[in-house]
């Protein structure tokens, strides 16, 4: 009977341990003097058209009401990114408060990093819907963009959604 068992009991732990995500080790909580800074890991985002290896970066502090995304990519042209926005189900987030970080040249790609300023209601909006948000720029002109997969951002989702309730309890 054990043994008839077995198997019905390692499918339920199996599925038990696939729907418990933990955030940890997705993110890195330091105490400052003004507070608390909760520096969300890189993420890589597998979709992504006319750009290679995109992946963004997250900080959040306790002390203010906004979000820092910093993006690096890898791209055929030297050019800064322009019209950036984050598009979410129907919403669309643009950001005129972004700026170049360094740009290099990696694999006979340029990789550009740029650092930007979303309102934290932007990442409350983003996390409440179940469609994977899409990271829209343009580089002369050209449109390109990143994001997850379905399965991908259903997984990171509710990471990050721990993560914002931490910091949400933490103001």
């Amino acid at each position: 009977m054990l043994i008839k068992l077995l198997p019905l009991l390692v499918s339920v732990m199996v599925c038990l341990n696939m729907q418990a995500q933990s955030a940890d080790g997705r993110y890195i909580s330091r105490m400052t003097q003004d507070g608390t800074l909760y520096f969300i890991n890189p993420q890589k985002l597998s979709k992504t058209e006319g750009i290679k290896n995109f992946e963004y970066d997250m900080t959040l502090l306790s002390w203010t009401d906004s979000a820092t995304v910093n993006f690096t990519f890898r791209s055929g042209l030297m050019a800064k990114p322009e019209n950036l926005a984050i598009r979410s189900g129907n919403n669309v987030f643009r950001c005129d408060a972004f700026k170049p970080l360094f740009i290099d040249i990696k694999k006979n790609k340029y990789e550009i990093r740029i650092t930007s300023r979303f309102p934290i209601s932007v990442l409350a909006t983003i996390l409440d819907n179940p469609d994977p948000p899409i990271f829209d720029f343009t580089q002369d002109g050209i449109h390109r963009h990143a994001a997850y997969s379905e399965g991908a951002w259903r997984k990171d989702r509710k990471k990050l959604n721990d993560i914002y309730r931490i910091y949400l309890y933490s103001k």
